[in-house]
């Protein structure tokens, strides 16, 4: 028996100001559309015994029409052929308040489709496979939850969980409301266990495995594969499959102490020049520039050198008396993604850093739930 674990597509998720020429959508959100599509063709080919989404099929809880029709659409193509999906939710398509309800109830009646988002573990027989579904939910029920979960007398067992895991290692995205729980949860008695949130791909013990994104939503993915995973439970072999997906490129860092303007320019041009940006989604870093040499910076002549870039962003570290402050050229992103991304980059005892960025995540947590 073969099934195929993917997660965490994202749908309808956007950034940047490039257009798609075509459809006059964000190209990065047609980015989304295209891997998901990628993947569905793949899956039609390989012909799987079913397929398992762990979770964040959607980028919000409330998905534009656009993305709400493009993921029917694409679910269809697979069940049409007799082919199984189990999807449940994750943090991204879970509201904070349960009146809000779930989007997931479109999928409630369709043939072959088994959306999980109550909150709670669910089981769904596929003849000789036992799914063991927990959708997101808060570290405390999920815990309970896990409690409840044991193979059943079928052949094959797998577990679905969208959480992420500390073990030796921590996987996480440092985002307000996800969910963390020990490895120790993991049971070894499942045949496999598909695990989302995490956006790499990566074992996390024997049986239990982050198939990871589809596509990158940071720059902290760009050196990352992205696909999905093949599973042969009978011979107990995991196979990860890359999707196509535009390349993102986060230069070599340029260090700007002991240069003087000349040598600075000098240095960008040439990190620029050597890399091959058609297309692609590119940042350049400059660390320790003081503040003098940064006022003398052509953005214009900068932008320039990249202007076959699909998107450019420059990040400057700029020394001033007090430390570093960084300076952007980036669009905002998501408010939690654009926090932790702001505090990874400044100069503070790591710490506090934690402290403060636990905190403002708290304080954005209670504003989208009051918004809600």
């Amino acid at each position: 028996m073969r099934i195929v674990h993917v997660s965490d597509t994202h749908l309808g998720f956007s950034a940047y100001s490039k257009v798609d020429e075509q459809t006059g959508l964000n190209q990065r959100e047609m980015d989304f559309y295209d891997a998901f599509e990628s993947f569905v063709d793949q899956v039609l080919e390989l012909r799987p015994d079913a397929v398992l989404h762990s979770g964040d099929l959607f980028d919000s809880v409330r998905p534009t029409n656009r993305a709400l029709v493009f993921a029917l659409e694409q679910f269809i193509r697979i069940a049409d052929q007799g082919i199984p999906v189990v999807v449940i939710a994750g943090n991204h398509s879970t509201p904070k308040l349960r009146e809000t309800g779930s989007v997931f109830k479109i999928f409630d009646h369709l043939d072959q489709i088994y959306p999980i988002y109550k909150e709670e573990y669910e089981k769904v027989q596929l003849d000789e496979l036992t799914v063991h579904a927990l959708p997101h939910c808060d570290t405390e029920r999920m815990v309970a939850e896990l409690g409840k979960m044991s193979p059943s007398p079928t052949k094959y067992n797998v577990a679905m969980l969208h959480t992420g895991i500390t073990s030796l290692q921590v996987f996480r995205m440092g985002e307000f409301n996800e969910s963390i729980v020990s490895s120790s949860y993991l049971r070894p008695d499942f045949d496999y266990i598909a695990l989302g949130h995490y956006h790499n791909f990566c074992e996390v013990t024997k049986n239990a495995y982050y198939s990871g994104s589809t596509e990158r939503l940071s720059f902290s993915e760009a050196a990352e594969k992205k696909g999905f995973v093949i599973i042969d439970l009978e011979r107990n072999k995991k196979e990860f499959h890359e999707l196509r997906t535009r390349s993102m490129l986060d230069l070599p860092p340029i260090d700007a102490r002991h240069t003087d303007f000349a040598q600075l320019r000098k240095m960008i041009a040439s990190t620029l020049e050597k890399e091959d940006v058609q297309g692609k989604i590119v940042r350049l870093s400059v660390k320790e520039i003081p503040y003098e040499l940064y006022k003398e910076i052509d953005f214009h002549w900068l932008r320039s050198l990249a202007s076959k870039a699909m998107h450019f962003e420059q990040k400057f570290d700029i020394l001033q008396e007090t430390g570093a402050v960084q300076a952007s050229g980036s669009s905002i992103d998501s408010l939690e993604r654009e926090w932790v991304s702001f505090l990874d980059g400044y100069p503070m005892s790591r710490g506090n850093k934690d402290r403060i960025k636990e905190r403002g995540l708290e304080y954005m947590a209670k504003g989208v739930g009051e918004s809600d």
